[in-house]
């Protein structure tokens, strides 16, 4: 692990036991995931260009690969805050992770593109998980969350 990928993880890491707690309703965790989820996204929209200028990826899918991670932690956070507007962030999202998939497969003997695939396709659990939390918390008579 490079000190890009650890960086990444960090804030990952952060974001994720802020979104925890946040689901125990601990002071200050809305605040912590607002502000990790912000510095992920942009982490992901404007730092990728250094965080995968390392392997031969064309600039132009660094550039929308960047800004589709970047959407779908933005989906995360809004649907974790029960913010407007998950469910277009998480559709955008999705859309543009089945052409980086597809881009992906082509380029496969490229590394770099091997990370993107893993990213895309972690990312596009994490929504399908959400969006069916969603629609049970909307659709079934008990409280789930």
């Amino acid at each position: 692990m490079n000190s890009k990928q650890r960086l990444e993880f960090i804030l990952a890491a952060i974001f994720l036991m802020s979104c925890i707690c946040t689901f125990l309703n601990l002071p200050f965790s809305r605040l912590a995931a607002v502000l990790s989820g912000f510095l992920l996204g942009g982490l992901y929209f404007y730092g990728a260009f250094w965080l995968y200028g390392d392997y031969a990826i064309p600039l132009i899918t660094r550039i929308i690969t960047g800004l589709l991670f970047s959407l779908a932690v933005l989906a995360c956070m809004f649907w974790l805050l029960k913010w407007p507007l998950f469910g277009l962030y998480s559709v955008i999202s999705c859309i543009g992770f089945g052409l980086i998939i597809i881009v992906s497969i082509f380029n496969s003997k490229n590394t770099g593109y091997k990370q993107l695939l893993y990213r895309c396709i972690f990312f596009i659990i994490v929504l399908i998980a959400l969006n069916a939390v969603n629609f049970l918390v909307r659709h079934v008579p008990f409280r789930l969350i």
